[in-house]
This record gives C-alpha cells, sequence and structure tokens, in this order.
C-alpha cells in the first residue's frame, strides 16, 4: 500500500503559524509516522513555512517529499502515482483536485463554519481596516440579505463539490455535531458512514521555573487575570466578551478589583483600546509563543471562551488540564464536549455572559466543578488517544 499525505495541511494558511487545523494535522502526522507499515509519500506547498521537525522526520524515514503549489500540480502527482490512499486533515481548498477512482480519499472536516456561522456589525473590529475588509463590512451592513445569501451559495457549491470529487472516500469529522451538521446542510451524504474521531490534543509541559517571569513580562499575577484567546477572529467572540467585562469593570459589578483581564491573537488593538477606554486592567497581546501561551492558561483565574461556532473547540481543554475553571458558549460542539464541567452562557446575550463571569468567582462553585474538570478532562483525553488510534488505522486500511 502506498499513501500520500497531505503536509500542507501543517502549514499557515492566515499569516499566522498557529491554526487548530494545523495542530491537528500535525498530531495525526506524527502519530502516523509511529505506526507506518507501508509506503508514505508527503506533498507541501515550498513557498510558505513548514515545521522544521516534520521535514527532519520525514528525512530520517525516508519518505519521498513533493512539492505541490497548486490544485492542478496536486492532480498531477495524484495522476501519476495513482496511491491507494490520499489523506488530507484541511481539505476545504481541493474542490478542483482530480482523483483517480483507485485512490481513496481520507479527509477530516472539522465543521461546517461558513454555513453556521456569519458576519455580524462586529466584524470590522476584529482586523486592521483595509479597503477590502471595509467594503465586505459596507456591504454586510446594507445588504445583510444578499450578502447571508451569496455566502450561503458560495460555501454550499464549495463543499458540495469537495464531498463530489470521487466516490471512493471516507469522511472523517470531530464531533457529533460537525456530523449532523453535514446531514443538515447535505442530507444526500450518507451520515453512516461518517466516522467522529475526538480532536487529537498535543502535550506540552511546561518548566514551572519560569512562570514567575513569564507572568512578569505581561504584566499579570498567578489567579489574577482572566484568560481570552482568538482576539482577531470574529467567530471567537472577543470583543463582544471585552464589552461584558469593561461593563463589569467600569460600573464596579462585583469583579474583584485585582482581576486583569489579558486577550490574546489581537490585531487590531486600535478597536480595544477605545472600547476599554485605555483602562489599565486590560492586556491585549497578539499571538504568543506556545510555552507562553501554556504558562497563561496554567496560571488564569477563568478561561473565558465566548465562541460563536466550534466542529470541536481545542481551547478550554487547554486549560482544563490544569485544572482551570472555564466559561463557554452554549452552542455548537461545547456542550458535546465539554458536558457539565464548564460554565455556559449565551455569547450573545452579554447580561447573561457578565452573570456567568461573576458566577466564576464562587469558591463554592468552584469547589463543585474542581473534581468535575478532573474527570472529564480524563474522559476526553482517553477518547481523543482511541480516536487518534482509530483514525491512524484508517488511514491505512486497517479498519
Amino acid at each position: 500500500m502506498n499513501i500520500l499525505f497531505d503536509l500542507s495541511a501543517t502549514q499557515p494558511v492566515t499569516g499566522n503559524d498557529f491554526h487548530g487545523g494545523s495542530e491537528y494535522a500535525k498530531t495525526v502526522f506524527f502519530r502516523l509516522c509511529d505506526e507506518i507499515p507501508t509506503v508514505l509519500e508527503v506533498f507541501y506547498n515550498p513557498l510558505k513555512k513548514i515545521d522544521t521537525s516534520i521535514l527532519e522526520i520525514c528525512k530520517n524515514k525516508g519518505f519521498v517529499i513533493n512539492f505541490c503549489r497548486n490544485n492542478s500540480e496536486i492532480s498531477a502527482l495524484l495522476c501519476r502515482k495513482k496511491f491507494d490512499v490520499f489523506y488530507s486533515a484541511l481539505p476545504y481548498l481541493f474542490t478542483s483536485l482530480t482523483i483517480p477512482p483507485e485512490t481513496r480519499f481520507i479527509y477530516t472536516v472539522h465543521g461546517l463554519r461558513p454555513l453556521e456561522f456569519f458576519a455580524d456589525k462586529y466584524d470590522i473590529k476584529y482586523k486592521k481596516i483595509h479597503l477590502k475588509s471595509l467594503i465586505k463590512h459596507i456591504l454586510f451592513l446594507f445588504f445583510p440579505a444578499l450578502f447571508r445569501k451569496y455566502k450561503i451559495r458560495k460555501s454550499t457549491g464549495d463543499f458540495n463539490r469537495l464531498f463530489s470529487l470521487t466516490n471512493n472516500q471516507t469522511i472523517i469529522t470531530v464531533s457529533d455535531h460537525s456530523k449532523y451538521a453535514i446531514a443538515y446542510f447535505f442530507p444526500l451524504i450518507n451520515t453512516s458512514g461518517i466516522k467522529v474521531f475526538y480532536s487529537p490534543l498535543k502535550q506540552f509541559e511546561i518548566n514551572d521555573n519560569d512562570n514567575t517571569e513569564t507572568l512578569g513580562s505581561f504584566s499579570l499575577k498567578h489567579e489574577k487575570y482572566i484568560l481570552l484567546t482568538g482576539g482577531d477572529r470574529n467567530e471567537k467572540g472577543a470583543y463582544r466578551a471585552c464589552r461584558v467585562l469593561y461593563n463589569l469593570i467600569k460600573n464596579d459589578k462585583g469583579l474583584p478589583e485585582d482581576i486583569k483581564v489579558i486577550i490574546l491573537g489581537v490585531s487590531n488593538h486600535k478597536a480595544y483600546r477605545k472600547l476599554t477606554n485605555n483602562n489599565d486592567r486590560f492586556e491585549f497581546r497578539g499571538y504568543v509563543s506556545t510555552g507562553e501561551l501554556e504558562t497563561l492558561y496554567k496560571n488564569a483565574r477563568l478561561f473565558l471562551y465566548p465562541t460563536l461556532n466550534e466542529g470541536f473547540g481545542y481551547p478550554p481543554l487547554e486549560a482544563m488540564k490544569y485544572g482551570i475553571l472555564c466559561a463557554c458558549s452554549a452552542n455548537s460542539a461545547i456542550t458535546e464536549i465539554y458536558g457539565n464541567s464548564v460554565l455556559y452562557f449565551n455569547p450573545f446575550d452579554e447580561t447573561e455572559m457578565g452573570i456567568r463571569i461573576l458566577q466564576s468567582f464562587d469558591e463554592n462553585i468552584r469547589r463543585e466543578k474542581s473534581e468535575i474538570i478532573k474527570t472529564r478532562y480524563k474522559l476526553i483525553r482517553e477518547r481523543q488517544e482511541q480516536d487518534l488510534d482509530s483514525l491512524v488505522q484508517t488511514i491505512i486500511q486497517r479498519m
């Protein structure tokens, strides 16, 4: 059996080094390398950055590396070598591929966010303003129905082309929510053949001795801050949450005076600073290193996750591995994954979000959730390990 693995899925897709889909692809690749009993070839785009550790593994194991800059070159590779299996962890741009009928296309659909979530009035707050984003925002504000109709038509067409590339395929997804989202939007697809494997979590250990120095560089103290991530993505809801937190602080609504707020991944600092009137209890940063992120998770008082749509939702799990209490949106896959281990709120209801934030400081609630967090985290991790093995066995055709 010869297998082609899509390493372009591990490369940056938005200009940022970190992306949930790319981390997923890396984790699958590393586990596959431990299990591979046969020929493995890979491809990636030579015009983009790639993790050097991945290339080192390929070199040490003697994997054949192919360079493909576009779909035409990928199609040519597939047709020339006629692989038994082609796997991609991020197949969304492959809607124009030509796949030989003898090649089994196995791919992961993490969710249908383009069909489940649309821009809103806050969209312009997340990115630095340029002409293209401004025109897009104006079109949305003045013609919301037409804008959504266009987005639905385009996204539906893209997914239909992906699902129709070949009949010789296996669709993998990361939650029951995502599986039945496919069933809802594409009823002709046989969902009984879709495999649900939880997104794997990459473990990362940090040195406890680095905590004080790292926190000091962010002007933070242990358990004296609320942490949010995804500050440059509307679907993560950080700007709306920032409004809620500023309201709690400005109007003295019970948030402890020594608690600060740090929001990571912020691109449009100006919008956030204007919203908070440059209040010194707010800290806005761009993307940080993995080590810094782990330290910030580990020492937070609360991880706030006001996401508007998730196929799985990694970040709360990253906080829960340190026993940190999370307050999360009660939507999409979040309730399925996290059960009763977190506090839930409607991310569009700023009053309810504010109430949950205040609840998170109640010591009785924190004690109650503490054991539940440990139990739920263990349960999710066990499922992730089992599902990662099942995913790899599916790729190498042992299931």
